[in-house]
């Protein structure tokens, strides 16, 4: 066919030919992208010269959020979306302020930085290439896209560097005393189920209250669905390392000038060994990815492969209403949970790792068999439940009251405790906590918990102010009740304060520096595009990355 147009290029009808295959490449493989340059859609935000574009956005979010939900039980998606925004604005505005300040990273440095990493050093700690291959498999990113983002983790640093040798000789001695200074609250617990409520309500005032609040009156969503696992031992069973590949890697060692074969022969056959059962299990997983996503029945997959299969039926993403208690009795129940809920019916999940009951490590992934969504209950199903919530609502109201009347004494100059006192409630006294929330004793302190959900706007708070915060169910009112200053500054304690404002200086400057440099680079955020592939981050206010 080439060699035909080469000969006839001259013809009228070749170059018509020509032709009409360049306007068709265009219409169908360059249009959009012209189309998105010249309406601004290019673009998702714009650091100086460097745009991330849509695509990129979207593969970066799924990327570190699938990373987060391997390392996190429990996180806010919206939160981790925005923070994930924030994270590639800074990155490349330091990328660009590397290049123009002349601070490169050599091949050099880039691995030893990644060889310096624990979660790829063997157990005599050694860096094992395999366990890098098998973690950049598992979190599927391409090695240069690994090496780029540690590269740019390195010049973060280097960035840092000036700021590390800022004196904090002036401040020291104030910063010591505030950290160490303790504090104690008086506390006064309102319970809303003590609260008693004498009004009747109508069916009428019922039916509104159901109509008006549906969530509380709404099924959860559940999902029907399978957890195929494989045993890690059943693969090592068939990993196999014969004498010659031992005396291969041995001839290759560096190490061969100062250790002989006997010696290495046990430790080489071990590293060697972790190296081909990694690259199976990979292997192995992604042959019933593959076979999962070309359409084949679960069932016959697990079959095929050898898989351990576990249903789980009509469970919420909370492990409730089970009807099998497999799922509940897993270690890693709330990773499985995590990813049945986020994938679509139908559609199964990629392998992650765990380790089982008797602490074996394990692969499993999840498949999705049915979704029920979730749905408001009717009105006449659920009428003891609709009285018993509006009961309820009542009682906390009134404990709300109760604690704003409170706060409003203490305004007037009346301490807590004797307008509790007056009010009939007991009112109890924290132990002495720091600014962390530490305390001497943490086994014997009745509020701890309470002490954790506000420690921190209790150093705020002047001895004629009380707050209140719900916590668990109970409104909490607090006021300040005693300022303890240290006595004797133990030296131990004076130098983490010391490398605490230390670091508190450097992470401010630092910040400074880029909230100053996304000015010089201009940062753009497009809002509009931003709306239609991420509605969660499309009214970020720009000034709260810096």
């Amino acid at each position: 066919m080439l060699e035909l147009i080469r000969k006839h290029s001259k013809s009228i009808v070749v170059k018509a030919f020509l032709t009409v295959l360049a306007l068709t490449f265009v219409l169908f493989f360059g249009i959009s992208d012209v189309i998105r340059r010249f309406t601004g859609k290019d673009y998702v935000v714009k650091i100086g010269n460097a745009k991330i574009s849509p695509i990129d956005f979207k593969n970066e979010k799924a990327r570190r959020l699938g990373l987060l939900r391997g390392r996190a039980k429990d996180f806010n998606e919206k939160e981790a979306t925005i923070a994930i925004l924030h994270q590639l604005i800074w990155e490349n505005i330091v990328d660009q302020a590397a290049g123009e300040y002349g601070i490169t990273v050599s091949d050099e440095t880039m691995k030893r930085y990644v060889a310096g990493m624990n979660m790829f050093r063997d157990k005599n700690g050694r860096f094992n290439a395999g366990l890098l291959r098998g973690f950049l498999q598992k979190i599927q990113v391409p090695e240069v896209m690994f090496l780029e983002s540690c590269r740019k983790d390195v010049e973060n640093a280097l960035m840092k560097a000036p700021f590390l040798y800022i004196s904090t000789a002036a401040e020291q001695d104030l910063f010591t005393q505030a950290s160490l200074e303790k504090r104690t609250l008086s506390i006064v617990e309102l319970k809303p189920s003590s609260f008693k409520i004498s009004e009747k309500p109508t069916k009428e005032a019922l039916e509104n209250f159901h109509s008006e609040n549906p969530d509380l009156f709404s099924a959860p969503e559940t999902r029907r669905f399978r957890i195929l696992t494989l045993q890690e031992s059943i693969v090592e069973a068939n990993v196999q390392i014969s004498e010659e590949e031992i005396r291969e890697t041995y001839d290759r060692s560096p190490e061969r000038e100062d250790r002989s074969y006997d010696e290495m022969k046990k430790e080489i056959a071990a590293n060697l060994k972790q190296e081909k059962l990694q690259s199976e299990i990979n292997e192995l997983t992604r042959q019933i990815e593959d076979a999962l996503m070309a359409g084949d029945d679960a069932a016959e997959v697990a079959k095929k492969f050898n898989l351990e299969v576990i249903e789980i039926e009509d469970v919420d993403a909370d492990g409730g209403n089970a009807k099998s208690k497999s799922a509940i009795n897993l270690p890693y129940k709330d990773d499985v949970l995590a990813v049945a809920f986020s994938i679509d019916e139908g559609t199964d999940s990629s392998f992650s790792e765990a380790l089982d009951a008797n602490k074996n490590k394990v692969y499993w992934l999840a498949h999705v068999d049915a979704i029920i969504p979730k749905h408001v209950v009717d009105f006449e199903k659920s009428i003891e439940k609709v009285e018993k919530e509006w009961i309820a609502r009542k009682q906390r109201e009134k404990a709300q009251e109760t604690a704003a009347n409170l706060i409003a004494k203490a305004k007037e100059g009346e301490s807590l405790e004797k307008s509790a006192v007056k009010g009939g409630f007991a009112v109890g006294t924290t132990q002495a906590f720091d600014r962390r929330g530490g305390l001497q004793d943490e086994k014997n302190a009745k509020f701890k918990d309470i002490i954790k959900e506000i420690y921190e706007d209790a150093f705020s708070l002047e001895k004629t102010v009380a707050n209140s915060k719900e916590i668990k169910g109970v409104i909490v009112v607090y006021q300040l009740k005693e300022i303890i200053a240290p006595k004797k500054i133990d030296p131990k304690d004076e130098k983490k304060c010391e490398i605490e404002l230390q670091s508190e200086i450097v992470s401010d400057m630092y910040q400074q520096l880029v909230g100053y440099l996304s000015k010089k680079y201009e940062v753009k955020i497009n809002r509009e595009l931003l709306k239609e592939i991420d509605e969660e981050t499309s009214n970020l206010p720009i000034d709260d990355i810096f």
